[in-house]
């Protein structure tokens, strides 16, 4: 009854928030326009990160009195926000991006102590657990900056940043769920998702998140995933968040590793992700969305059962690199396997 009200007062939440927010963006041309990387039509309102962000802040209120517990989740999703909603309004330099998001998790590691102190047992040595000691903060702060814009980057599809974080959080709920803990966190993200992506998926005043919506998605993650796998409650090995942020991992560390590999700088603007390829092989953004959202359930899946039937840590993270090299294998391939596979499907 606990979780039910809770997802009831952040999604009637978020539904208010963008109906206020709706025009208001209009208004101060806080939109998105078609451009060569961008192919929807007419004026889209970047609101559903703000809507987000507001009902996740009026639920917790409701449910939580005193925030203390939460001011470094909440002082570090609000400068993402505001990252996000500069970089909306006005394109900021990378720079500057990364300069602000490192202070959000510099933030999160200072009031909360959410850092990633060690790597679990992936190397199959003996029962030893890799501790990171000295690099716990800077592993944190890489890791934490790397899985925003991750999912900031599969932000190309209608739909598939917000899905790929609803497989996360669901997931993450499951994990706690199976611990008998209860973790307020992913409840109210999975709230707060249901209205945005009902309004993203429609035809009729349609919205987007904009990078301030990936972001706070992103950091929500980062946050969920290290209080899940560290320290004495944790509900899950290290080796089970990758699986769980497989899609967006994946495909950011492969794009990274292509772009050094020609000379180009990592953080160069493309069309070259996984979703990119699905559009340019003929298939629909729904069609696009609903097979990358199937590949996130299963490789979410594998992980969680990985973990729930006890498979040493060092055989989940093999098979979890056999993934990513079979990935890059096959992106250099793309055309061809795609090209295969719908002649298989069609005929």
């Amino acid at each position: 009854m606990f979780s039910e009200k809770i997802l009831l007062i952040s999604s009637v939440s978020c539904f208010i928030a963008i109906w206020i927010l709706y025009p208001l963006a209009i208004k101060i041309k806080l939109i998105d326009l078609p451009n060569e990387r961008k192919n929807h039509s007419g004026e889209i309102p970047l609101v559903g990160g703000i809507a987000m962000f507001i009902a996740f802040v009026l639920t917790l209120l409701i449910y939580i009195p005193d925030l203390n517990h939460f001011r470094g989740f909440l002082i570090g999703s609000t400068i993402i926000i505001v990252v996000g909603v500069l970089d909306d309004y006005h394109e900021i330099s990378v720079r500057s991006r990364i300069i602000l998001q490192l202070l959000a998790v510099i933030v999160m590691t200072s009031f909360s102590g959410l850092i990633i102190t060690k790597l679990g047992n992936i190397f199959g040595i003996g029962s030893g657990v890799i501790e990171l000691g000295a690099w716990s903060i800077p592993f944190t702060v890489v890791a934490a900056i790397g899985t925003m814009n991750a999912l900031n980057l599969t932000d190309g599809v209608d739909g598939l940043a917000g899905v790929t974080a609803l497989v996360c959080f669901l997931s993450l709920l499951y994990l706690f769920h199976l611990s008998g803990q209860i973790s307020l966190k992913p409840m109210i993200y999975i709230g707060v998702l249901i209205p945005f992506l009902w309004q993203n998926l429609s035809v009729v005043k349609k919205i987007f998140m904009g990078d301030a919506g990936s972001m706070f998605l992103g950091f929500g993650v980062v946050w969920g995933v290290i209080e899940a796998s560290q320290g004495d409650n944790a509900v899950m090995t290290p080796v089970t968040a990758l699986w769980i942020l497989a899609i967006p991992l994946i495909d950011t560390v492969a794009i990274i590793f292509r772009r050094i590999l020609k000379g180009q700088s990592p953080f160069l603007a493309d069309r070259e992700h996984l979703h990119h390829i699905f559009l340019r092989a003929g298939y629909s953004d729904r069609q696009t969305l609903y097979i990358l959202t199937l590949f996130s359930v299963i490789f979410a899946a594998f992980g969680i059962l990985g973990f729930v039937y006890e498979v040493p840590e060092w055989i989940m993270f093999i098979l979890f690199l056999v993934v990513f090299f079979c990935y890059l294998w096959l992106i250099r391939h793309a055309w061809w396997i795609l090209k295969k596979f719908r002649k298989y499907l069609y005929g």
